[in-house]
Parts: C-alpha cells; structure tokens; sequence
C-alpha cells in the first residue's frame, strides 16, 4: 500500500531516533553499551530493511539483514532477548505514529499490521537460525582446540607412552589420535602404549572400532597397545553394549598399565 510506504519513507529518520531512545530507556544491557552513533547507524539499517520490504513483492532484505545481525550479535557476546527487545521497540514506534497519523484510516493501519507480523517472524527466525548457528560453530571450534591441545603423547619411561583421550571421539578426532600416536612411536622407538580413556564419557559400539583400529596401526609398528583408565561404570557399559575391543588389553589405573609396560620390558618399575 503505497500511503503506507510513502508516510513510513517520510517518518524514517524519526523513527530512528525514537527507537534508539527506547532502547536505551529500557535498560537494554547490550544495547545500551553502544555508542549512540553505532546505535543509530545499527537502528536506520534495520529500518531500510522494512522499507525495502514493503515497496517490494516477498522482499527478503529484513530476512537477509537479521542473518548478518545473528552472526554478529552471537560473536560479540548479545542474547537473542535483547536483540529481539530491540526490534520490538521499532515495530511499536512505527505502529505508535501509524495509530495517529492514521488514525482515520484503519485499512492503511491494518496493512501495517500485517507487515509487522510478516516482517518481524520471518527476521525474527532468520535472526535466531544464524545466532544459534554462529554459537554452535565457536563451542565446536572451541571443542576442537581443546581436543587438539589435549591429544599430546607423553613419554613415561623408555619405549613406553602414554596417549590421554578427552572428550568425545568421533571418525575426524580418532583419525587425528593416530596420526600423533603413531608419529610418536616412530620417533620414540616405543615399544609400548598406553591409550587412556579416563577422559573418555563412553566407550561403546562407535567409540570401540576407533580404538581398535588404533591398537591395530601400533602393533604394526612394533608396539604393543593397552587401555588403561577403565574404571567400573566404564567397563559395565562396555559389557551391557557387547563392546568388543578386539582383545586389547585394559586395566584399571594408569599404575597397572605402567606396571604392565615394565613387564613386557623387561624391566623393574621406575627405569
């Protein structure tokens, strides 16, 4: 409806300037940390969005506008309830000045109404989708890099090493695990390896073939391969899942693995 686009082109500036008002009256933790020139700048884009929208046929600027915002409000560290606060406070200054300018027109009105509803659940959603997505993507890379620093082999005595497993392993993780271990056997002559699960949540039907297949590229190296770290709960699951680690060997304590390693050496416990 072209009056209604016409009176909302000729309010923008307005708007804006009233929008940011409210926010910042409202207390707005997030919003109400920006510099008021951000927070126009921010404000008036959003604006030119609807306007966009509503002198176009299934216009999608709102939609495209709002996936940005997602990604970079999740990045500096806003909540969706403030960002969509914010946009409440700017629909309702618009439909504010709309009950008075037109108040004689309640066709015009309703038009309107029906473009806020559209307007906002669609940039509402697309809002939500990219935040939660961003979110998602930093705990995973996050989980990455906690992995990766904690994927390191450590030497407990000669020929003898010791892998730490933390956190869930899945097929990019596992590959990753035996690319260090077995770089470290090669460079350390090892002779024996200790893989621990302590940090493990589960060893079941997806977990096992990884550590079989592990085990498996160490023996053919020379070592020889043990599971320490099982502890009771652990090893009740394993048995309820019919986990079957291929006769690998497991203990209980990182002390009887050790123990166990200084066997197969030769060697009394401490050399």
């Amino acid at each position: 409806m072209q009056r209604v686009i016409d009176a909302f082109r000729a309010g923008l500036d307005g708007y804006v300037a009233e929008s940011c008002e409210r926010v910042i009256a409202s207390g707005n933790p997030f919003y109400s940390r920006f510099p008021r020139e951000l927070l126009f700048a921010s404000v008036k884009r959003v604006y030119e969005a609807i306007l966009e929208d509503l002198s176009t046929v299934d216009g999608k600027a709102v939609v495209t506008l709002m996936t940005t915002i997602g990604s970079q409000r999740s990045a500096q560290g806003a909540r969706i309830s403030q960002i969509l606060q914010g946009m409440e406070h700017g629909f309702q200054v618009v439909t504010d000045h709309f009950a008075e300018s037109f108040r004689d027109d309640p066709e015009a009105r309703l038009h309107w109404e029906v473009a806020r509803s559209r307007l906002g659940h669609a940039g509402a959603a697309a809002l939500s989708d990219a935040f939660l997505a961003a979110r998602e993507d930093a705990m995973r890379a996050q989980a990455e890099e906690i992995f990766e620093l904690s994927a390191r082999v450590l030497p407990l005595a000669r020929g003898v090493l010791l892998m730490p497993l933390v956190g869930r392993l899945d097929g990019a993780r596992a590959e990753l695990v035996m690319e260090i271990l077995l770089a470290a056997v090669g460079e350390h002559a090892a002779k024996v390896v200790l893989l621990d699960v302590t940090g493990l949540p589960v060893v079941d039907e997806v977990v096992a073939p990884y550590l079989v297949r592990t085990a498996t590229a160490v023996r053919l190296l020379g070592a020889t391969p043990a599971l320490v770290g099982v502890r009771p709960s652990l090893a009740r699951t394993m048995v309820a899942g019919g986990v079957d680690l291929g006769g690998l060997v497991t203990l209980a304590r990182l002390e009887d693995g050790l123990s166990y390693a200084m066997g197969l050496l030769g060697r009394p416990q401490g050399r």
